[in-house]
């Protein structure tokens, strides 16, 4: 999966604002400017595409973690390396322990855009690579709980 397409799906699902993005990347020194962001916005095909590294999405993520739980007080900095690369599998933990969700909360994210996991299946994909039970996370599904979470957090907020 293309970190590019990932990150498109999170703005749009989680209607993230330029100024939002600007602020999740500038907490790891990262300036982008509104320009830069409608860049890595862009699909491949369009002009003015950056492709976006796995580290820099990473970045995204942890910082989004950070933004939602808090930072850890006794955390220490997390260096990430220019070649980290980062899984499907990854970002549906770290979107998991970002929106603090529970298995049922997951399952419901899923639910929503019609996919109905097992809960040994659900499990399969939080487990670590090499696990006798492990299962690769596809492209559609991560995409798919992306815009599931998305609507979740709709649901939230019009019922709070």
């Amino acid at each position: 999966m293309r970190t590019n397409d990932i990150f498109r799906k999170i703005t749009q699902s989680l209607q993230f604002e330029t100024a939002q993005i600007q602020a999740l990347f500038a907490a790891s020194d990262i300036d982008l400017t509104d320009k830069d962001v409608a860049n890595l916005l862009k699909t491949d095909y369009q002009p003015g595409f950056e492709p976006m590294p796995d580290y820099i999405l990473i970045h995204f993520l942890n910082n989004l973690i950070d933004q939602q739980r808090g930072k850890k007080a006794d955390a220490e900095v997390e260096v990430i390396e220019r070649h980290a690369k980062i899984s499907n599998n990854d970002v549906l933990k770290k979107l998991r322990i970002a929106y603090n969700l529970h298995e049922q909360h997951v399952r419901d994210a899923l639910k929503l855009v019609t996919i109905e996991l097992t809960k040994s299946d659900l499990a399969a994909l939080f487990r670590k690579p090499g696990h006798v039970q492990f299962k690769g996370c596809d492209d559609e599904l991560v995409l798919d709980f992306i815009e599931g979470l998305g609507l979740l957090q709709q649901q939230n907020k019009a019922g709070s």
